[in-house]
């Protein structure tokens, strides 16, 4: 029986000394990583029902979507507005002409903006739409996200699918298995998408499309950001919450407004700074947030 104690005690110390250890930069991460989000400012209820807001780190400005009417309404009267980091509002109808902007990204000098079914390009320096290109198909065109290399990803949340814009040409990429997709942040290898209808957070690969679900249960998801912190995510749900996305893909609500009935729609973020900017739909306005590092 000594024997026996022995051999099972040497086999339990084998498989303690395989299991991966956390390296120390991870044990002190998971040790410290409490956030909460604090509010800086709000901006009056000058906009028309704001979609999503962008942060362009070379201008040092927020580009805020406005839709202006029902979401899939051809109309012409949604615009895009500028506004300061501080809440200022710099341009209220920077550019119009659009029917219901939704996501937007940017790549050299163009902002590239979802309409409904249509892909808008705009020279920012010119402050003008330079082209419309009409996507086929196209049902409810929600996000657009801009890889390094100048790819535009458009999510379709009716048709399910992921877009993408290259060499001036769209071609489908993603044509199944998603529920309503929504939200897009671009990586080097991966692209990270939150889905309204499947309320969860799906990993997709960059080079073969495939994908594969890590987080559940985070609502209606709309916007994804990188929020500076190594491995930490933020990911909007419609209806007026915001989850924190940790390395594991755990995750947990930092802001709950629906009680309020505030929406908070395609967020941005300034990763540097980690200032969230948050676009409240209905509520029309545009509120900033913090994101602070409770170190223990």
């Amino acid at each position: 029986m000594k024997n026996l104690s022995i051999l099972l005690a040497a086999i339990l110390f084998s498989f303690a000394a395989c299991k991966p250890k956390p390296t120390d930069q991870q044990t002190a991460t998971e040790a410290r990583a409490s956030f909460e989000l604090i509010q800086l400012w709000e901006s009056d209820t000058v906009f028309k029902t704001p979609e999503s807001v962008l942060y362009s780190p070379d201008q040092n400005i927020l580009y805020v979507s406005n839709i202006n009417s029902g979401p899939g309404e051809k109309d012409g009267n949604g615009f895009i507005s500028t506004m300061g980091t501080a809440g200022n509002i710099i341009q209220p109808e920077w550019v119009t002409g659009l029917s219901a902007p939704k996501g937007m990204g940017i790549y050299g000098t163009d902002l590239f903006v979802s309409d409904i079914d249509e892909l808008v390009i705009i020279d920012i320096p010119e402050a003008r739409i330079k082209e419309k290109i009409k996507i086929e198909g196209a049902g409810f065109l929600n996000d657009v996200a801009v890889s390094a290399d100048g790819k535009v990803y458009v999510s379709d949340s009716n048709t399910g699918k992921i877009h993408v814009y290259e060499n001036g040409k769209v071609t489908e990429w993603i044509t199944e298995g998603l529920s309503r997709p929504n939200g897009l942040f671009v990586e080097k290898e991966r692209i990270l998408l939150a889905s309204s209808e499947s309320s969860d957070l799906k990993i997709l690969d960059a080079s073969t499309g495939s994908f594969q679900t890590v987080t559940q249960d985070i609502g209606h998801g709309d916007g994804v950001e990188y929020t500076g912190y190594e491995g930490y995510y933020l990911v909007s749900d419609w209806s007026g919450e915001i989850f924190l996305i940790a390395p594991d893909f755990s995750s947990k609500s930092l802001l709950n407004t629906r009680d309020q009935k505030i929406n908070s729609a395609d967020i941005g973020m300034n990763p540097e700074d980690h200032v969230v900017y948050v676009p409240t739909f209905f509520d029309n306005r545009v509120v900033a947030y913090t994101l602070k590092l409770e170190e223990d």
